[in-house]
């Protein structure tokens, strides 16, 4: 199942909201419910594609206690050599001590943290900079921030797929060619409190060189059978037919996945979230010129 499918399922299936007419991806990918977490074989899954060897991670936006992402290198940290292992978390004001912690020995060590453990507050700065990578499930909210302070330093992380197109830094990094998607997606999220399961369709982001086939978008002769929006000439198509044109054509913003970003077959020239096809608006689509 590709993500347009997995998407279209979400928005069938009622994990979809309409902001102002338009399908998006639910308030998971906002500010408003950000406080949930990777399942362990989700984590495990992208994890083995990566060499840790040697490395020290960091753990960002994760509380030991409960996050996979953490968890995975605990239990993993011999079977990975790794040198080291931290992490840190955010504390809302009064809920609790602020501390970081290292795995030491077999033993994981806190350490007081002046501030509330923002993870792009300059004391997780100084953390990061003890580390060789940075993984972490971070909130979908900042993830554009949290990706911007970090993108000197390797690092996996997970988030929306619209992320890479809507945010305007993440959008950005991408073009640079600085952030790419990682190896594999995850759709289902746990509450630390045991409530209900989060459905919300997500991949990684890594800056780290990405080794794997992309299966491109199919190139096909332009003809009649194209349909345009209703309010633009932009031409509708998806990756499984592409006319071969000089003229625009709108793509589902997964086509992203699909392509090297080192090599991608077209130009991105903007990405439209206002446009209509018989009366009703449709999901944003990237508008490209093929190369």
């Amino acid at each position: 199942m590709n993500i347009q499918e997995a998407t279209e399922i979400l928005h069938n299936r009622g994990f979809m909201l309409e902001t102002k007419g338009a399908k998006t991806l639910n308030k998971a990918a906002k500010a408003a419910d950000d406080e949930f977490y990777t399942y362990y074989k989700d984590v495990e899954k992208e994890m083995k594609n990566y060499n840790f060897s040697g490395k020290t991670v960091y753990c960002c936006c994760d509380n030991p206690e409960w996050s996979n992402v953490y968890k995975y290198f605990e239990d993993n940290f011999d079977k990975l050599g790794l040198k080291g292992l931290i992490s840190s978390h955010y504390i809302l004001p009064g809920d609790s001590e602020t501390y970081w912690t290292e795995f030491k020995d077999g033993e994981r060590i806190k350490h007081p943290l002046a501030g509330n453990g923002d993870c792009t507050s300059a004391e997780c700065q100084k953390l990061a900079d003890m580390a060789d990578v940075i993984v972490t499930n971070p909130p979908f909210s900042i993830f554009g921030d949290i990706a911007s302070t970090y993108i000197h330093k390797p690092f996996i992380m997970l988030c929306t797929p619209l992320k890479m197109v809507s945010n305007r830094k993440v959008r950005k990094m991408y073009m640079e060619k600085k952030i790419r998607y990682g190896y594999t997606t995850a759709s289902k999220f746990y509450r630390p409190d045991g409530g209900e399961d989060k459905h919300v369709y997500t991949i990684w982001y890594t800056n780290l060189k990405v080794n794997k086939n992309y299966p491109g978008i199919n190139i096909v002769p332009m003809d009649d059978s194209f349909e345009r929006f209703d309010n633009s000439d932009v031409i509708i198509a998806t990756y499984k037919a592409v006319p071969d044109t000089d003229e625009l054509i709108g793509l589902p913003v997964s086509t992203l996945v699909r392509v090297d970003p080192n090599n991608l077959p077209f130009e991105i020239v903007d990405i439209d979230d206002n446009l209509y096809l018989n009366g009703k608006q449709q999901f944003s689509r990237l508008v490209v010129k093929l190369k």
